[in-house]
């Protein structure tokens, strides 16, 4: 089952009808044939149709049946050139709400996206059983997808849809798929390790740690590896997985132990700073580096740097090799992998 209404379903079908055959007197469906299309009953194909003749995207004639509007798209700049349906998907696509950290790429993929022949589509699908979702996916008739960090069951998905539509991977670890545009999260977690250790701090703690989850599982792994490389053991006492008591955890090393340095992920940074704060320690002897998906509301402890783990010119490459694949099905670029790097603040 699709999570667009029925009747929502038709209007959609609809109305990208329109778009494709703008300044054309061209047929639609009837009611029966919408009904047997979208598995829906006549009263709900009869209320679409009707608010479509309302707003004069459609015009009824008697004996004739539903026809497109040709006065409705006569000077519209679809009447004249190609557009593209391409619809961005965040993780296992179910959220019914954005974050800071989604927003912004949303936002991002807007920007890079507004002066192409393109409309964008927001969705939120009920992709439990795949195929079902690929049922439901095909009912947004879609040109292409730009799909955000996916889940391991859209991982599996993505690879039935490619064969259909160009579908662009963002953001997941790196694994040589093909139309996959990621960062170097190994190179992340080394980087940051020899941020401190050039600072000479090595008693630094590394909040957020999780081997379930694969980037922040990476990251961790180069963190370690460039220790192990400099000839400094790690302290794995002080790795805090994201699934603890952090603030606890934090002021027990606090109290227990000499910390010279923390690095945390955004997503665990206001328990970071609240052990702080309850500490005692809100600036100075202990910097603290995160990712940058912290945008500094009601904060009291500043970040020494922060971590570029998701920059621009991901969603810019992004942007541009879909652009290449919605115009020539062929092009299916190697995965391409950035290098991180820290900004001091």
């Amino acid at each position: 089952m699709s999570a667009l209404p029925t009747y929502m379903r038709i209007r959609q079908y609809v109305i990208d009808l329109v778009i494709e055959h703008a300044a054309k007197d061209f047929p639609i469906m009837s009611e029966r044939e919408l009904c047997r299309k979208f598995s829906v009953t006549r009263p709900t194909a009869r209320r679409a149709l009707k608010e479509l003749i309302d707003e004069g995207y459609l015009c009824a004639k008697p004996g004739l049946g539903t026809f497109i509007n040709p006065s409705k798209g006569i000077n519209s700049h679809y009447a004249f050139y190609k557009s593209f349906k391409v619809m961005a998907i965040f993780g296992s696509g179910r959220h019914t709400d954005l974050d800071g950290f989604s927003m912004n790429i949303l936002a991002r993929i807007c920007d890079h996206l507004k002066h192409l022949p393109i409309r964008l589509r927001m969705a939120t699908l009920n992709l439990t059983e795949r195929s079902m979702a690929l049922e439901e996916l095909e009912m947004y008739n879609l040109d292409g997808i730009i799909w955000i960090r996916p889940d391991k069951f859209s991982m599996d998905l993505i690879s039935k849809i490619k064969q259909r539509i160009p579908v662009y991977t963002v953001g997941n670890v790196v694994s040589g798929v093909k139309s996959h545009i990621t960062m170097d999260y190994y190179q992340c977690g080394r980087m940051l390790a020899a941020w401190f250790l050039e600072r000479k701090r090595n008693r630094v703690v590394f909040t957020g740690f999780s081997e379930e989850l694969p980037i922040k599982a990476t990251v961790y792994s180069g963190w370690r590896d460039e220790f192990k490389s400099r000839g400094i053991p790690y302290d794995k006492n002080l790795s805090i997985n994201m699934n603890c008591d952090i603030i606890a955890s934090i002021k027990k090393l606090l109290s227990s132990s000499s910390i010279d340095g923390i690095f945390t992920f955004a997503s665990e940074f206001a328990a970071v700073e609240k052990a702080l704060s309850e500490n005692g320690q809100i600036a100075g002897a202990c910097p603290i580096v995160l990712d940058e998906n912290h945008f500094g509301f009601n904060n009291i402890v500043k970040p020494a740097a922060r971590l570029i783990m998701f920059p621009s010119e991901i969603i810019e490459e992004t942007a541009r090799h879909l652009f290449k694949s919605l115009n020539d099905p062929t092009h299916q670029p190697d995965e391409i992998v950035l290098a991180p790097k820290i900004e001091d603040l």
